[in-house]
């Protein structure tokens, strides 16, 4: 096992540099215009492409999303003119909605289709609620007032949904040293110069730099190629909200879909206890005797079946949130665990279990509610030590394991103290504040007294288990590489152990150079 990061699920190839590329039939640049002269003079496509109208069109149809939008409510009056008309349509119109899906997710494309029919289906559902069924006098204004709430409440969600999943910025050093090559050379302790600043972006770009954008990115972010960006923590890019879900908006997002579906699966069951009082709420849709009668309800229990299978879908969708967050697994995850044959099916195919970061339900969903405060804070064992300083090789018989206070700050800096007991009984400190950077899990800081300036990374880190910092230490010309590894107790399992060496041979440290410490007492409280 290595401290590798998982390659993102999109290809590495530039995609193409027109907005008009057809991804598929391998066309690119095709103007609609040019496709409709050579369909209607019936000269066939010189690239190979197959129906070019007709995919040149998509990159268009974005022009007709009002038009759609408003065949939604025609078609569902047509299906309430006949059983058979209804039964035709709400098989059909699941059928167009997936079509579209596959033709702008294949494009790679962003789409206000999806959300925009979202938000209308719920808003037509209502009208047709307070229209309709009020009327009928079998709603108390109490039920009314739950129906209306869980609606705003549902709004209001995806609005806090909608502000972001978490996206990963750039940092301005990162840019930098892509467009330089570094300088700076180590002395290593065998006596030979060699270059650290290469294997640390060699390192980097194996296991945390983003192949298309080049962004370093932190553990489990993934690069989204519709919102062209990384973000972190990736899950997938959701085409109903017409965003990713990531670190900062999981939660929110599973919340929406939760509100909105105790909401529909309640305006259901109103609906159809006022269409239908002397059946089961369970066979109501099914069977209704005389429902068609008369166009009102006809109406009604069109649109309630339309709402069913709108609610069946997100059902489907909740409750494989639901499995994933239990095996503390991403859909990201789960689909490159699949194309790399490395997970383990569990529950008929539901779910894809990795073993990498699954700690049991009750810690996995602990983990999930408390992710996006997540943090390094608190009490921490130094165990594992290893750099190619020259200093190291004098007093490495005498370091023992040490404990390091990590306090954020509210300015979002890292207030590090660091404690070690001597021998004598004495106790060594030291303290810095590493500032935040625009990367997510790099600090900088200077040490006064040393005098070096040190570029902080967190390589790796499960909050309540371990920590990898990875320092960069840059006195004068000079730079030297320092690898540090905590626990949140005084042992760590022996893979943990074992990664830590392999990760420090990789960055150029020798391996006598590599040391896991001995317990010590602990310092008294300063």
């Amino acid at each position: 096992m290595k401290w590798e990061r998982l390659k993102p699920p999109e290809p590495e190839d530039p995609m193409c540099c027109c907005e008009c590329d057809v991804y598929q039939y391998g066309c690119c640049c095709e103007d609609l215009d040019e496709a409709c002269n050579r369909w209607l003079k019936g000269k066939p496509d010189q690239s190979g492409c197959q129906w070019p109208l007709l995919m040149a069109m998509i990159d268009k149809l974005e022009i007709s999303m009002i038009p759609a939008l408003v065949l939604l409510p025609v078609l569902l009056r047509v299906a309430a003119l006949h059983v058979l008309l209804g039964v035709a349509i709400l098989t059909a119109l699941p059928g167009l909605v997936l079509w579209y899906y596959y033709a702008t997710h294949r494009r790679k494309r962003r789409t206000l289709f999806f959300l925009t029919l979202s938000l209308y289906s719920l808003a037509y559902m209502y009208y047709l609620f307070i229209a309709e069924i009020l009327p009928r006098g079998d709603v108390s204004q109490l039920q009314v007032s739950a129906v209306t709430t869980g609606m705003i409440l549902t709004i209001v969600s995806l609005v806090h949904t909608k502000r972001g999943p978490g996206f990963v910025r750039t940092s301005p050093a990162d840019s930098h040293s892509q467009s330089q090559e570094p300088d700076k050379v180590s002395p290593h302790l065998n006596g030979s110069s060699r270059s650290v600043e290469p294997r640390t972006e060699a390192l980097a770009a194996k296991g945390s730099r983003c192949a298309v954008c080049k962004t370093m990115r932190p553990p489990r972010a993934g690069h989204c190629r519709i919102c062209g960006s990384c973000v972190q923590r990736l899950d997938h890019h959701c085409i109903w909200i017409n965003s990713c879900v990531g670190q900062a908006n999981h939660r929110s997002f599973l919340l929406t879909l939760s509100v909105f579906l105790l909401t529909s699966l309640y305006g259901i069951s109103l609906v159809l206890r006022s269409l239908c009082p002397r059946q089961y709420l369970m066979t109501a849709l099914l069977y209704c005797p005389g429902v068609y009668s008369h166009y009102s309800t006809a109406l009604c229990f069109t649109c309630a079946w339309y709402s069913s299978i709108v609610t069946g879908g997100l059902l489907h969708l909740l409750v494989l949130q639901v499995l994933n967050i239990s095996y503390n697994v991403t859909e990201r995850e789960a689909q490159l665990a699949l194309r790399n044959k490395t997970g383990q099916s569990r529950l008929y195919g539901l779910v894809i279990d990795t073993g990498e970061y699954s700690r049991g339900f009750y810690q996995n969903w602990v983990e999930f509610l408390t992710m996006a405060d997540a943090s390094v804070t608190g009490k921490w064992y130094l165990i594992g030590f290893a750099t190619n300083a020259q200093w190291f090789v004098n007093h490495r018989a005498s370091m023992k394991m040490g404990t390091a206070m990590l306090t954020p700050t509210a300015d979002g800096d890292l207030d590090m103290s660091y404690a070690s007991l001597n021998t004598e009984g004495s106790c060594w400190r030291m303290n810095h504040l590493a500032k935040k950077t625009d990367m997510p899990g790099k600090f900088t800081f200077k040490s006064e007294r040393w005098s070096n300036d040190n570029d902080m990374r967190v390589v790796d880190v499960k909050y309540d288990e371990y920590a990898l910092i990875h320092t960069i230490k840059t006195k004068g010309s000079v730079s030297t590489v320092l690898n540090k590894l905590y626990g949140r107790g005084s042992e760590l399992r022996p893979e943990l152990l074992e990664k830590f060496r392999q990760f420090s041979l990789d960055t150029g440290i020798l391996p006598e150079n590599i040391a896991i410490l001995p317990k010590n007492d602990e310092c008294p409280a300063a």
